[in-house]
């Protein structure tokens, strides 16, 4: 989801810009004058974390073993975040040194220290999560055991 919060937050510096033409806005028509209004005032980690909620409600469908997963939706958030807050095409530092310094920065850790590691399965299970969740915020850790 890093990718999709990217790719609302150039939309949405786009939209911005394009407020800015009040003559070329006032030519266009209501419709997309509105259009352009509303992907200036998008939460682009918002928007990927809904589209986050909608793939985990098409799973309750077509991959019922898999839907609201424990990890799904926090991860989805995360990588949000990380694409619209954290991630620079321009930067000096390549991808991989971006995502490392944001994971370090939420103080991640060797899988091995994770409070749920002994219970990780070796390869993906066809059957339902042992913890399903709901929410963005991250169970299995020291403020959510």
């Amino acid at each position: 989801y890093a990718g999709k919060a990217y790719e609302y937050k150039i939309q949405k510096q786009e939209a911005k810009e394009q407020l800015k033409d009040t003559w070329g806005m006032a030519l266009l028509p209501i419709e997309t004058q509105q259009e352009i209004l509303k992907r200036s005032l998008q939460d682009p980690v918002g928007e990927a974390v809904q589209a986050g909620y909608f793939q985990e409600n098409t799973d309750k469908i077509v991959a019922k073993h898999s839907a609201y997963s424990y990890e799904d939706l926090p991860s989805d958030k995360f990588g949000a975040e990380f694409g619209a807050n954290y991630f620079n095409p321009d930067s000096k530092l390549s991808l991989g040194e971006q995502l490392y310094n944001y994971l370090e920065g939420l103080g991640a850790t060797d899988p091995q220290n994770a409070p749920n590691y002994k219970i990780l399965p070796s390869k993906e299970p066809n059957k339902k999560p042992s913890r399903t969740n709901k929410t963005t915020t991250p169970v299995f850790t020291k403020k959510n055991p």
